[in-house]
């Protein structure tokens, strides 16, 4: 997204460039907004905003997972993992089961659970490449994989 990368160490959102960060939280997709709302801590505004779509438009996946995201920035990482894998078992299949397993292993991570972390990581790469997804997202997970080493490196 423009104003927005993923830290190589955390995997989470963070804001580069404030300017474009506005533009997102003004613009017309609410997913992009929420998204912004959790790199800057304003989770209230993220939890209102999330609310409003969820009522709106129950079955949005993005701002389902979103939600999870949320639970997550907000200390609640295990509600957030719960919900996350209940969603992988409601979408297994689909299109979206790879950025499910990428969240899933960021959530992982940001645990410690590195073991776990990693497979879902190497789940979301081989899903994304044998779908043709976009580069970016293949890349996403790459370089997650390449954190979780890291991290493996300093934990021995």
């Amino acid at each position: 997204m423009p104003g927005i990368n993923r830290d190589p160490e955390t995997l989470l959102p963070v804001i580069v460039d404030e300017q474009q960060a506005d533009l997102l939280v003004a613009g017309d997709d609410p997913c992009d907004a929420v998204v912004v709302l959790i790199a800057r801590g304003e989770y209230r505004e993220a939890a209102e905003l999330v609310a409003d779509v969820r009522l709106t438009d129950p079955q949005n996946i993005r701002m389902r997972m979103l939600d999870t995201d949320l639970q997550r920035a907000m200390g609640k990482t295990d509600a957030a993992i719960t919900r996350l894998r209940a969603l992988l078992e409601e979408f297994k299949g689909s299109s979206h089961e790879a950025m499910m397993h990428q969240y899933l292993g960021i959530l992982y991570y940001t645990e410690g659970d590195l073991t776990a972390a990693e497979h879902r990581f190497e789940l979301a790469h081989r899903l994304h490449s044998e779908s043709g997804a976009p580069e970016r997202r293949v890349e996403l997970a790459r370089r997650s994989l390449e954190a979780v080493k890291r991290r493996e490196a300093l934990v021995r």
